[in-house]
């Protein structure tokens, strides 16, 4: 063993980036303390920046496996990341919602990452699993710094009736072929429906947290989400 494992040190995280435990506001009032974990390029110049919504908060938060691989590999390719918990969930403030008040907690997600030195204001993706999808396709249509929106096992029964009103910009899908709670079938419909550039991919073998499944999952989002980043005005 070196002596930097024998110190404890991990060795495990790329030299690429950093990540640190944050703290800030949501949006309204009164204002909530919101616990974060932003991931952060070594080198930062007009960084894109992401933010990591997990799924259902009475039994998730923002370590869920697929959001935490996820952040860590969009810092290593010179994005910002900041995975977060919604309120009432770790050490973020409040009580959970159900999806009322969580759109806030988001907002504030965005705030405090466009305030990062270095983070492109102009290039902002959304990416939500589960609960988390839902929150962002709530939200995102509601604030123009969204460019892109990448919907992990979109529940469908909370989109049911519709959305209060439709996100325009480009978006992903994905869901696993065995997810029960987001089926192709009732998938497809839904977003087809939808205006402007959409996509739906799936994760073979996969059900709606795509536990044993991640790797497939992450390539596949990150795949979308290097070409959108590459892509000028979108």
């Amino acid at each position: 063993m070196s002596g930097l494992q024998a110190k404890g040190v991990d060795m495990s995280h790329s030299p690429t980036s950093t990540e640190q435990s944050v703290l800030f506001p949501s949006r309204g009032q009164p204002s909530l303390r919101i616990e974060g974990s932003a991931h952060i390029p070594a080198r930062v110049e007009h960084a894109p920046v992401v933010i990591l919504c997990h799924p259902q908060p009475a039994s998730s938060d923002m370590r869920d496996s697929l959001s935490t691989l996820l952040a860590r590999r969009l810092a290593e390719e010179g994005l910002i990341a900041l995975r977060f918990n919604f309120r009432g969930v770790g050490k973020s403030q409040g009580q959970q919602s159900d999806g009322r008040m969580e759109p806030l907690d988001l907002a504030g997600a965005i705030d405090y990452a466009l305030a990062q030195p270095g983070a492109d204001t102009s290039k902002v993706c959304i990416i939500g699993h589960g609960f988390g999808a839902y929150i962002a396709l709530l939200y995102a249509p509601f604030d123009a710094r969204i460019r892109t929106v990448v919907a992990i096992s979109l529940p469908m029964y909370r989109v049911a009736g519709g959305l209060p009103k439709a996100f325009e910009r480009p978006k992903l899908f994905v869901t696993g072929e065995f997810d029960e709670i987001c089926p192709l079938f009732k998938l497809e419909p839904f977003v087809e429906q939808l205006k402007g550039p959409k996509g739906i991919k799936v994760i073979v073998g996969a059900r709606h947290l795509m536990r044993d499944y991640e790797e497939a999952a992450l390539t596949t989002i990150m795949k979308y989400i290097k070409t959108w980043a590459e892509m000028p005005g979108v």
